[in-house]
């Protein structure tokens, strides 16, 4: 009898084991409103989906949201929460908790839309490389921010490598050893989609109608596209737009053009190089959507930038869509005051002036005309950007950042594009970006994978003073030029000076560190002249900055040293 009883309950464990869940997939965080979250995730077999939730830890079993549907792939989304609360929460199978109960599983909700508060976004691009590179980047996040977790985490896309397949996402980015679940079950994401996300979308030769684009990448997101979060409704998960705080935030697709000459009507942002480009859904919906919003601060991020010399280069004829998103995508940003833009593809950081109206190649470039503002940038440094709400130009200048390292590197960038004042690639160097917004405020830094802080900016934002502009480069210096410029051995900086003043002649490099002290002191007026001499200042090939300082804002050229 002993024997049979044995028996009986080696067999019952046998078939509750066997008839055990698994999460093999996050949890994640979908969707963030006021008053709601989507808690996803995924499981070895079909069962239902239950959430469980509650403000504190001692209450999280409390209240309980389920689908009794057998699914794999799971979404719940919790409603009828409080604005800007935290909340715990579990996942379960309909009998036994799956994940979570615990203080590593918890949420908090966006504060009311409008909402003046300090708000935080941490963006990565070209990550999911299943590489050492990626996880550097991330613990040095975790690291830095010491568990206060930013409000949401944007992705640049090239979210996985090499063709965006399901089991690539599954082991590069939902797995244990190359993953982010310490971020996945804390802050919610909002993606865009790059190219090898979109290996398995379409066909790059055959392309398809983007409402019909389908793939991995769309299984695993869940994002706004009725405007539940504010912004226009885009109709598709394609590209969408949400407000958080006083941000408003557009996640744009760079990968809805076409090159097949098959279907024009196909291509969306105008990569097509046979037909010309008039418009289209996305091109319509992004005048709609900036027209209607009301937010005083506006970032952006997309896959291929518009201004890059890392892994990809601008002035290559077969970046199409990177030409796309530079001529038809920045005119309509730049006119309704887009205070920055982010993007991927290319495996380094690089973080532009303050630019406007500059949609052509580098050799167009002529920073007299496309420059805003040519300092660094920095609060640190006593030279913030200012842009103005009002006035005889309102919140013209618009910032570009490269964020394409965040696991991806290049070995040997150049850099040298001359609209960028600064920029990171080498094999190791990767990063990450923040973003943080309050009041009249806008700033962001660079984050190594060794926790440096690289580069830095700040952008305030207040009415035009009365017809005088505070902050206008000095007036003292002019005609500032660099000759030859790129230069091999030798090249001569020259400016004019109106009147006496005390300056500072310094050469930078792309960091800001000082190389050399050309000048500091009383300057009488007149053309000055200074010969920087590559073997002398023992210069690399790269990119540098001389800086004339006088007390009001510098004054800044780039130079390129090339072999």
């Amino acid at each position: 009898m002993k024997k049979i009883f044995f028996t009986l309950c080696v067999s019952t464990l046998a078939i509750l084991v066997a008839d055990a869940q698994t999460v093999t997939r996050g949890p994640y965080l979908q969707f963030p409103t006021s008053s709601s979250m989507k808690v996803m995730w995924r499981t070895d077999s079909a069962t239902p989906s239950r959430v469980y939730y509650g403000p504190t830890l001692a209450t999280v079993m409390d209240n309980q949201i389920e689908d009794a549907m057998a699914v794999i792939n799971h979404t719940v989304n919790i409603t009828g929460l409080e604005t800007f609360t935290e909340y715990y929460f579990a996942v379960s199978d309909g009998s036994t908790v799956l994940a979570g109960a615990d203080d590593n599983h918890k949420f908090r909700t966006s504060p009311e839309i409008g909402t003046v508060q300090p708000i935080s976004a941490w963006f990565i691009g070209d990550f999911g490389k299943g590489n050492d590179k990626q996880m550097d980047v991330k613990n040095s996040f975790l690291e830095h921010i010491d568990g206060d977790f930013p409000d949401m985490w944007c992705w640049l896309g090239d979210n996985v490598y090499q063709d965006g397949t399901d089991q690539e996402y599954s082991e590069k980015v939902f797995g244990d050893v190359y993953g982010y679940q310490e971020l996945f079950t804390r802050i919610p994401f909002m993606a865009c989609p790059g190219n090898h996300d979109y290996g398995s979308v379409l066909d790059l030769l055959t392309g398809a109608n983007p409402p019909d684009h389908d793939g991995p990448y769309y299984d695993i997101v869940d994002v706004p596209t009725n405007g539940e979060m504010g912004g226009v409704p885009s109709d598709y998960e394609l590209y969408y737009s949400f407000d958080y705080g006083n941000v408003h935030f557009m996640s744009l697709n760079s990968e809805i053009g076409s090159v097949t000459p098959l279907q024009p009507s196909w291509d969306w942002t105008g990569t097509n190089p046979i037909f010309p480009f008039n418009g289209s859904p996305f091109i319509d919906w992004i005048n709609a959507d900036l027209q209607a919003n009301d937010k005083p601060w506006v970032v952006a991020y997309i896959h291929q930038p518009p201004f890059t010399d890392g892994s990809h280069e601008s002035g290559a004829f077969y970046e199409v869509y990177m030409q796309a998103v530079r001529e038809n995508i920045l005119p309509i940003l730049e006119s309704y005051g887009v205070d920055v833009l982010l993007a991927g593809h290319s495996h380094v950081y690089e973080r532009s002036y303050l630019l406007h109206d500059f949609y052509g190649l580098p050799a167009d470039f002529v920073p007299a005309q496309h420059v805003v503002d040519g300092s660094s940038g920095k609060l640190s440094e006593g030279t913030p950007y200012v842009k103005y709400f009002d006035g005889p130009t309102p919140n013209e200048g618009t910032l570009y950042i490269v964020q394409g390292n965040s696991g991806s590197s290049e070995t040997a960038p150049t850099l040298a594009h001359p609209a960028m004042y600064y920029g990171h690639g080498c094999d190791t160097c990767v990063g990450s970006t923040m973003i943080q917004a309050f009041g009249d405020t806008l700033s962001g830094y660079y984050l190594s994978k060794d926790g440096e802080i690289l580069d830095d900016w700040t952008i305030i934002k207040k009415a035009y003073p009365n017809g005088i502009d505070e902050v206008s480069s000095n007036e003292s210096i002019s005609d500032m030029k660099v000759f030859p410029n790129p230069f091999t051995n030798e090249t001569t900086c020259t400016f004019d000076v109106s009147t006496e003043i005390v300056a500072g002649v310094e050469l930078l490099d792309l960091t800001g560190r000082k190389i050399h002290t050309f000048f500091n002191g009383k300057m009488s007026s007149g053309t000055k002249k200074f010969v920087i001499n590559a073997l002398e200042l023992a210069l690399a090939k790269g990119s540098y900055m001389i800086r004339v300082a006088s007390g009001k804002r510098p004054v800044v050229e780039r130079l390129i040293k090339v072999e």
